[in-house]
Formats: C-alpha cells, sequence, structure tokens
C-alpha cells in the first residue's frame, strides 16, 4: 500500500504535470475556503460540493437522489489502480467552471520504484541497495472516467478540462450538457451510447477519438474543435449524429470514420490538413470545406460531388461543397 505522504507529493505535483502536458500554466492556488486536501472514494450518502483540491482514491459513486456539485476551480486528481478508478452518476452532477478557472480531472500519475547499488563510504567492493521512488507522467487510462448512467435526470459540464482517462465522459442518458469542455490526453473523449447529449464548443486535442457514437447515438454535434487527435470522430453501429459547424483539422489519421451501418450528417464543417480521409465509409455531406486531407496537398480544395474522391472515400451523398472556408465554425474564440 502506498505511502500517505508519498501520495500527497503526488497532489503537490499536479500543476506541474499540468504544466508539462498541456503547455500553459495552472494556478494551483484556488481561492477556496477548503485549505486542505478533501480525500473520497465509495458511494456519497448525501448532496456533496466539492471545492478546492480532491484525491479520488477509489471509485465514488453517486447515487440517486444525490447531487454532486463541484466548484470551479477545483482540482480533481486520481491515483492510478489496476481497477481504474472512475465517477459514476446515477444521481446528477454539477461540474460548471469559468474561463479563468476550470474544473480539472485527471491522473496523478504513476509511482515507479527503482532500485540502485550504491558504494558505501571508503569502501571500493562493499554496496548497499538504495530505493529510488520517480514520478511518472500521466498518460490515457490512467483512470476510468466519468460515467453518467441512465437513470441520471441531469448533469452538466462546462469550462471543464478532462485528462487521461479511458473514457472522459460515458453518456449513457440524454440529460447530459457538455459545453465549453477541453478533453486531452483521453483513449476516447466523449463516447455517447445510445445517447444524445448536448455537445457544444468543446475542443478535443490528443486524444484516440476525440468523439465516439455508439448504438443508436443520434447527438447534435456543434461548434467544436478537434485537432491533433488520432481519429476526430468515429461512428460505429448505427448512430446518426449531426456534426454541424464544427473546425476538424490535422488529426493524425481520419477527420470522420463511419462502422457498420452508421451515418451521420455532416454540415457545414470545415475539414482540413487530416492525414487520413476526410470522411470515411459513410455519412451524407452538405456545404463542407474540405482541404488538404490524405496529404494531397495543403491547398487542394474538395469540390467532388461524387461519393469518393481524392479527400473522402465511400460516403452515402456530397451536395454544395464548399470554395472557401466556414467562417462560423469551430468555437468562439473567447470561450478559453
Amino acid at each position: 500500500m502506498k505511502n500517505k505522504s508519498i501520495k500527497l507529493i503526488f497532489i503537490l505535483l499536479i500543476p506541474c504535470l499540468y504544466l508539462g502536458s498541456q503547455g500553459c500554466a495552472f494556478n494551483f492556488n484556488t481561492n477556496s475556503s477548503s485549505t486542505g486536501i478533501l480525500e473520497k472514494t465509495g458511494e456519497l450518502t448525501e448532496n456533496e460540493v466539492w471545492d478546492g483540491r480532491v484525491y479520488v482514491t477509489g471509485t465514488v459513486i453517486v447515487p440517486e437522489g444525490i447531487t454532486l456539485t463541484i466548484r470551479s476551480g477545483t482540482i480533481v486528481g486520481f491515483e492510478p489502480t489496476e481497477d481504474r478508478i472512475a465517477i459514476i452518476v446515477h444521481g446528477e452532477l454539477y461540474a460548471e467552471g469559468a474561463p479563468d478557472r476550470m474544473i480539472v480531472f485527471g491522473s496523478l500519475g504513476k509511482q515507479q520504484e527503482t532500485k540502485a547499488q550504491v558504494p558505501e563510504q571508503n569502501t571500493s567492493s562493499r554496496q548497499t541497495n538504495s530505493t529510488n521512488i520517480n514520478a511518472l507522467p500521466p498518460s490515457a487510462g490512467d483512470w476510468q472516467g466519468i460515467t453518467i448512467e441512465t437513470q441520471s435526470q441531469n448533469s452538466r459540464f462546462t469550462y471543464c478540462r478532462i485528462q487521461h482517462a479511458a473514457n472522459g465522459i460515458l453518456c449513457g442518458t440524454d440529460s447530459v450538457q457538455i459545453e465549453r469542455c477541453l478533453f486531452s490526453e483521453n483513449n476516447i473523449g466523449v463516447l455517447c451510447d445510445n445517447s444524445n447529449p448536448t455537445i457544444t464548443a468543446n475542443e478535443f486535442n490528443r486524444n484516440g477519438s476525440g468523439l465516439q457514437f455508439r448504438g443508436s447515438a443520434t447527438p447534435e454535434v456543434e461548434y467544436n474543435e478537434f485537432s491533433a487527435n488520432r481519429f476526430g470522430l468515429v461512428c460505429e453501429d448505427d448512430s446518426r449524429p449531426r456534426i454541424q459547424n464544427n473546425n476538424i483539422r490535422s488529426n493524425y489519421e481520419y477527420a470522420i470514420i463511419c462502422y457498420s451501418t452508421s451515418s451521420p450528417e455532416i454540415v457545414s464543417n470545415n475539414i482540413t490538413l487530416n492525414n487520413g480521409w476526410a470522411v470515411y465509409d459513410g455519412g451524407r455531406l452538405r456545404d463542407n470545406y474540405i482541404s488538404g486531407n490524405k496529404q494531397v496537398g495543403p491547398n487542394v480544395i474538395e469540390l467532388s460531388i461524387g461519393t469518393q474522391s481524392d479527400q473522402y472515400y465511400g460516403v452515402d451523398e456530397v451536395f454544395d461543397p464548399r470554395n472557401s472556408p466556414v467562417s462560423e465554425a469551430g468555437v468562439p474564440r473567447d470561450n478559453f
């Protein structure tokens, strides 16, 4: 079992880890009424408010009838374990930050013990063993993520930064609002499982998949930014999301990929400079600006109306391709 003092050292290292992983400064002074570190695990028995620094050592369950509120500026750190820690919500969760006081959910990083043989002083041959404990940086999948179950009546996330999870947020119900959040270094940023949450004005950066849809998910996905993910958006099963007014650019593989019978509505997006296909194997396209994908050249604009071209493959139909970018697409710049 890890030493408690070492755990607290990880808490104090959070600002440095976020500084390295996000490329920006993070103010660890929460200016809140809480001066200590709150440790949490297990099932909540009453409504709770989290504020300041929260150290999650085991899965937290919010049962039906209970509300968890997380105040702006709060840092929620998860300890990586073999059984990945999660927040599971059957009740309600409100995590509402502010542009200059975002709520942060992320891994504390793992410990690594190394043994070294150190010669004793004044002796050339005798050696002693020394144990060093190093902090490894956080990585995707260190914790499970936040799961909103079908019983949840309402949950809302605004101005949150969610990092290092298997699924940043897994939505099992329509009653979830995700707005003005940043998802970074997760296996999947947001996973919609047979659900239609509100997903508006978020940034998805450096995830395995920014957004993923399963089952019959048909949410509206508007005014988001997807960049530097492996895949921008992944549509599975019979999902039919409406993907409108987004910037989907510079992802390492496909911008939008469709499996099985999925067929998203893809309307008025800028889909540019992705290493793979702009859209692959499904979807209905209308009024999109498609340029520079699949390494055809940064200034090559796709104006084809066929079901496949140099930049997209096997789509269902194409109408009204654009020869100039959609000016209103993407996150309004005053959000972050």
